[in-house]
């Protein structure tokens, strides 16, 4: 995958994350989330930079090996960083209701889809 094709396609994932923290403005109940969405969308568009050159770096070693170690680690860096995201910024705000956390699935399943989409393009070439 060149850099043109993903960086287009990171626009296009941060423009659906983006109109969806915008629409939950509509959503009372989900408003004490919005904060911590609009941190998730700017925390994955560097965690994807990071992982597209990465990748793109590694996919070009003769050992597969590395490649896949780094999927793997960087999913698990991912969930770590996604957990004390959410445990930081609910010790901070103290949410009523545990909906705060709905704003920011919805981004890391945008951003998960993304990446996993553009890292087999990477693993193929």
């Amino acid at each position: 995958m060149d850099s043109r094709t993903f960086f287009s396609q990171l626009a296009w994932a941060m423009g659906l994350a983006t109109a969806g923290i915008l629409a939950l403005y509509a959503i009372p109940a989900l408003n004490i989330g919005i904060p911590l969405a609009w941190i998730a969308l700017f925390f994955f568009i560097g965690f994807s930079l990071a992982l597209y050159f990465a990748a793109k770096r590694i996919a070009k070693s003769s050992k597969k090996e590395h490649f896949i170690n780094l999927v793997l680690g960087m999913t698990m860096l991912k969930m770590l960083f996604s957990f004390v995201l959410i445990a930081i910024y609910s010790y901070w705000t103290h949410p009523a209701s545990n909906l705060f956390a709905l704003p920011f699935f919805g981004v890391y399943l945008i951003f998960t889809i993304f990446e996993t989409a553009f890292m087999i393009r990477v693993g193929k070439s």
